[in-house]
């Protein structure tokens, strides 16, 4: 699936999951996600909506799912939206993404020092 067919990198409600299994620190059941994202709104969400959100994340590699007992924990497989941007770029185009990334920063010199540094940082 192309990135116009996905769309943004993250949906609104994606972002949210994303946001409750970062701040998490550890793998989460569906029902702990559910009660984080439904504490403060009016209109609770379904079970089955965040469910179908984290299949959809953990297909995508974006979360890590893993059995628990009879179900699933969730955990963030990638650190950041930026994370996730970079990758879904590469699925989409590839080692083209990478030659226009180095044609991008060969040309520009802020840019290179700015990875050279980021490259030698440990």
């Amino acid at each position: 699936m192309g990135r116009s067919e996905r769309g943004a990198v993250l949906g609104p409600l994606e972002s949210e999951v994303m946001n409750v299994l970062w701040g998490a620190g550890e793998a989460l059941p569906v029902r702990a996600v559910l009660d984080e994202l439904n504490r403060e709104r009016t209109a609770p969400l379904a079970y089955t909506t965040v469910m179908t959100v984290l299949s959809r994340l953990a297909d995508r590699g974006v979360a890590r799912r893993r059995r628990a007992g009879r179900g699933y924990v969730y955990q963030a497989e990638l650190g950041s939206p930026a994370d996730i941007a970079v990758r879904q770029l590469l699925d989409d185009y590839g080692d083209a993404a990478l030659a226009s990334f180095v044609d991008h920063v060969d040309g520009d010199e802020r840019l290179r020092s700015r990875l050279r540094r980021l490259v030698d940082e440990p």
